[in-house]
């Protein structure tokens, strides 16, 4: 995996990684999901929102 976005240097901050074709998010897991639907396996996590605008420069997008 490649991190393409992350808060801090150590591997437990929230972050996002490549791999391969897709995207994965590492971030703290949301227990209050009213509203939500899951399928199995699925969990929601928080991460900050620059993440997702530092991943997407990292990308070209």
């Amino acid at each position: 995996m490649k991190k393409i976005a992350g808060d801090c240097n150590r591997d437990d901050c929230p972050a996002i990684y490549t791999s391969g074709g897709e995207v994965v998010v590492q971030g703290m897991l949301l227990t209050a999901t009213e509203g939500m639907s899951f399928s199995e396996g699925e969990v929601a996590v928080t991460i900050p929102r620059h993440l997702i605008e530092e991943a997407a420069r990292a990308l070209g997008r």
